[in-house]
């Protein structure tokens, strides 16, 4: 009987290794894995201390049912076993790489952001907003003027040690027709709905830390600077899927972190996508730049 492929890959400061392929990571040669993601028969029976929506928080992990595709349930952080369903696609889907991965980084400790994050001069930025205000765009437009991608859509940020680093994660954007276009790398999909309509474009230029400290949040939609009281409440509502981050165990330490967080890395309103256009696209680009780079240098 023929072995299944062994796939390895890094993200969130982890390697992964599945029996699929992790086509969002980045790929890895060889290394002993940190997360082991694996196809299952049947799923445990498994005690459960709470529901949240359709899924359960357990003592040791979750269980998270996706549509009609998958469930996932995860283990203390280090395992991810997966159940077909009737509309399996034979990959992971999407989801897998969103809430599946929160759940897996919040359990270690790391605090999931709903958040895109650049690299500029050494440091991330990162971008948050609410659907729609133009997160994945204005990152692949920082990307032409020069940034590096760090993390699109999940940002996981490191507190340990009292520092705050945003770790390198997903490789992949996902864009509309007109901004993929705009916005140079390998198209690895093209629209469907498990992309929610929009073409998913990797990178060329990515970043090759390991961590980068955090220079500042853009809050889309917001206004000019955050004063420091009003910053822990923009830190805490781009918190990666809130519901099941609060009933996870350490969601008051989770809190606590994004309390000193705040304290130290700026939050800066800038205005959601409104006009169209690879004009105005490049424009919405080089004001965020400049007033980002103004920051980093004051």
């Amino acid at each position: 009987m023929t072995e299944p492929r062994v796939h390895l890959a890094a993200a969130f400061g982890l390697r992964w290794q599945s029996d699929l392929p992790l086509d969002h990571f980045a790929p890895l040669e060889q290394g002993d894995p940190d997360v082991r993601v694996s196809r299952v028969a049947a799923l445990a029976e498994r005690g459960s201390l709470a529901s949240v929506r359709r899924g359960h928080i357990y003592a040791d992990g979750t269980r998270f049912p996706w549509e009609e595709e998958a469930v996932f349930d995860t283990y203390a952080g280090s395992r991810v076993d997966y159940l077909p369903g009737p509309a399996w696609k034979g990959v992971l889907p999407h989801a897998f790489y969103g809430t599946v991965a929160a759940q897996v980084l919040a359990w270690r400790g790391l605090i999931p952001l709903h958040a895109c994050a650049v690299e500029i001069g050494g440091r991330a930025v990162l971008i948050a907003g609410p659907g729609g205000a133009g997160k994945s765009s204005l990152m692949s437009g920082l990307l032409e003027t020069g940034a590096a991608l760090v993390s699109d859509d999940l940002t996981a940020i490191d507190m340990r040690d009292d520092a705050a680093n945003a770790l390198p994660g997903r490789t992949t954007i996902r864009l509309g027709e007109a901004v993929a276009q705009w916005t140079g790398g390998m198209r690895i999909a093209s629209p469907s709905p498990a992309t929610r309509g929009k073409y998913v474009i990797r990178p060329v230029t990515r970043t090759s830390a390991a961590g980068l400290p955090i220079a500042a949040l853009l809050d889309l939609g917001q206004d000019a600077v955050l004063p420091p009281a009003a910053r822990a409440q923009a830190f805490a509502r781009h918190l990666f899927r809130p519901a099941w981050l609060a009933a996870l165990p350490g969601h008051p330490a989770r809190l606590q972190a994004l309390l000193r967080l705040a304290a130290r890395v700026p939050v800066i309103g800038f205005p959601a996508i409104e006009a169209q256009g690879q004009a105005a696209h490049v424009a919405r680009a080089h004001a965020a730049l400049a007033r980002i780079e103004a920051l980093i240098a004051s």
